[in-house]
């Protein structure tokens, strides 16, 4: 199950991917190469995450120094998606905000920047981590074997480690929400005004209401496997296995794909090269379209008359509207 829902969802995310990667207005357009960024990311989380389940589920224990680096990588992509959907909440209130100045302030290079500004925030707390981490004295343990499944609660252990873990999640989170609110009453006000489009800022509205409805999903997988073991807790051993499956399913692997994929299908650009590509190209092309409404029309159109016959009735209308002095019409003559 796990498996199968893994290559679906990772499968889609590579579709989101290559349609970005597909045409020059996606990679010449800001807020889709912050959504590739976002695809990525969530991608990696998703191959890191179903890498260290199968690990636990075939009974294979890692040592500490490969397990760390498995988690640094989850941490580090973790971090992208709220850092990512705060910046697209930015762009778009920038958009409806500031109309005239948006092509100056977003553009490709400052979109980069960004890009590499979120990345090296993630390198920031994976590096804190790491630190806190390196805390704990493993010189002292015989082995650097683990006799425990490879988690990110097996590496940290000490009580900075888990109260640093929660007041970063709950920073990040909170400040990608409040900008993201920020941003949304921010474009609210400005579409009550006359002086503005009306019809860009109920778009960017929506976009703002989509980003914090992106945002909760990928809380909900950050918070999955706290919920999964909490679950665990409380239900009979053969039941919480169950349970631990589902809740990594639908609460940790599936908002990793619903993340892109809502903003996607909701992008009236986006949407038809989107689908087009989901459903393996099996929709009417636009050429083979036309050239059926083309038969279609031939099929129906009425016989037209031959040239000769044409020009024979004009020719007797003609004759028929001339008079002579006297006001008599002449009568038709065939030539």
């Amino acid at each position: 199950m796990t498996c199968l829902a893994f290559l679906m969802f990772l499968v889609i995310n590579g579709i989101i991917i290559h349609t970005l990667c597909s045409r020059p207005v996606f990679r010449e357009t800001s807020r889709y190469m912050l959504l590739l960024n976002l695809v990525v990311a969530d991608s990696i989380v998703l191959f890191m995450g179903q890498l260290l389940y199968m690990h636990g589920a075939f009974f294979i224990f890692l040592s500490y120094p490969l397990c760390g680096f498995y988690v640094m990588i989850g941490f580090l992509c973790d971090q992208i998606a709220p850092l990512t959907l705060m910046f697209m909440s930015i762009e778009r209130y920038i958009a409806v905000c500031f109309p005239f100045h948006h092509p100056t302030i977003v553009t490709m290079r400052n979109t980069a920047f960004v890009i590499l500004c979120v990345w090296g925030l993630g390198c920031v707390d994976m590096f804190v981590r790491l630190m806190l981490i390196v805390e704990f004295p493993f010189h002292l343990l015989p082995s650097l074997q683990m006799n425990v499944y490879c988690s990110h609660t097996a590496l940290l252990r000490g009580p900075r480690s888990k109260l640093y873990e929660t007041a970063s999640t709950i920073a990040l989170f909170l400040l990608s929400a409040l900008v993201t609110a920020l941003s949304f009453i921010c474009v609210m006000v400005v579409a009550v005004s006359a002086s503005t489009d009306k019809v860009s800022a109920e778009k960017a509205r929506n976009t703002l209401l989509l980003h914090m409805f992106q945002l909760s999903l990928n809380l909900i997988s950050t918070m999955g496997q706290p919920i999964s073991r909490a679950l665990a807790a409380l239900v009979e051993p053969p039941l919480s296995g169950q349970l631990i499956v589902l809740v990594y399913v639908f609460l940790g692997m599936m908002p990793r794909c619903m993340t892109a994929l809502t903003y996607g299908l909701k992008d009236l650009s986006l949407r038809p090269v989107l689908v087009s590509f989901l459903c393996c190209r099996l929709q009417a092309s636009p050429n083979a379209v036309t050239a059926q409404t083309h038969d279609l029309q031939k099929k129906i159109r009425p016989p037209q008359a031959p040239r000769h016959t044409a020009s024979l009735s004009i020719n007797m209308t003609k004759e028929q509207m001339t008079q002579d002095n006297s006001g008599v019409l002449h009568s038709p003559r065939l030539v």
